[in-house]
């Protein structure tokens, strides 16, 4: 099985740096080429640690936290308030989506969205601790910051603690 995560593209994470993220996700979603899609989607409130030690008072209601591409009707929303994925969705089983919904290990699991530099590589990270092999688009991952980590260091970051194969071009995606 394949699993397409999107990760945080919504309306609040949308800058000049990473609109052009909109067209491609949408253009993959489009594609057909996943089993299911899950998407996650933060919402800032004032018990976080952006809230009260960044000081950070975004993305707390709508408009900000609506998705800006086109999210199917049976995709798979995970809410969060950090930069990765809940803790409690891990058991030993593998990734728990919901009641009925659980990710084995071995699932192929192909990542876009924004941040490179933030959200997508704190999921990498609990993804691949969790017995999982994380591969990100390449084309389908950017950052909304004004100062972006250069993206070829994050790939090259990827790369070492992912493994080569972490980074897919998606005209090369090895989905059938």
């Amino acid at each position: 099985m394949k699993t397409l995560m999107i990760v945080d593209m919504q309306n609040g994470f949308i800058t000049d740096n990473n609109r052009f993220l909109i067209a491609e996700i949408n253009n993959l979603i489009k594609s057909n080429k996943f089993d299911r899609i899950v998407v996650t989607q933060f919402v800032n409130n004032e018990k976080t640690q952006f809230f009260q030690s960044l000081n950070w008072k975004e993305m707390l209601s709508s408009p900000d936290i609506d998705f800006a591409v086109n999210i199917p009707k049976n995709s798979h929303i995970i809410k969060k308030d950090s930069y990765g994925l809940p803790i409690n969705m891990f058991d030993k089983k593998g990734l728990k989506i919901d009641e009925n919904l659980i990710l084995p290990r071995d699932e192929q699991i192909f990542i876009c969205g924004t941040d490179y530099d933030a959200c997508i590589l704190a999921i990498g990270y609990q993804l691949f601790d969790q017995g999982f092999t994380p591969i990100f688009i390449e084309k389908c991952i950017g950052s909304a910051s004004k100062n972006p980590v250069d993206k070829d260091v994050v790939e090259k970051i990827m790369k070492r603690n992912f493994g080569k194969h972490s980074i897919e071009i998606e005209e090369d995606l090895k989905i059938e």
